[in-house]
């Protein structure tokens, strides 16, 4: 069976579109516990973790690099994703949220 790239990862990138919208949005909110918190970062987990799976099958299957740079931008989304909840998650905790540097302005 061959599988159409193009379309699993428009599915994806989709998905993950609607993920982080719900995500934003309840990261937002005043109200949430560290308990919701915590189920929301294990849910973007189990999300990044599921595209890791279809990120190795593409791997094994040689696709083309435009397949490959469509996949390392959702991949980023759901990195983006786990860090904002994780901080989240943290600040909740009564932890300081975690600092990445940027790529951006280089050294």
């Amino acid at each position: 069976m061959t599988i159409d790239w193009i379309t699993t990862l428009q599915e994806q990138a989709d998905f993950a579109t609607r993920i982080a919208e719900d995500v934003k949005q309840t990261l937002k909110l005043p109200d949430l516990t560290a308990t919701q918190a915590a189920r929301l970062y294990r849910v973007v987990e189990e999300g990044a973790q599921t595209f890791d799976r279809i990120v190795e099958e593409m791997e094994q299957h040689d696709v083309e690099a435009s397949m490959t740079e469509a996949a390392d931008t959702i991949a980023d989304m759901w990195t983006n994703l786990s860090i904002a909840t994780a901080n989240r998650l943290r600040v909740l905790q009564g932890l300081e949220p975690i600092d990445f540097p940027s790529d951006e302005g280089g050294s």
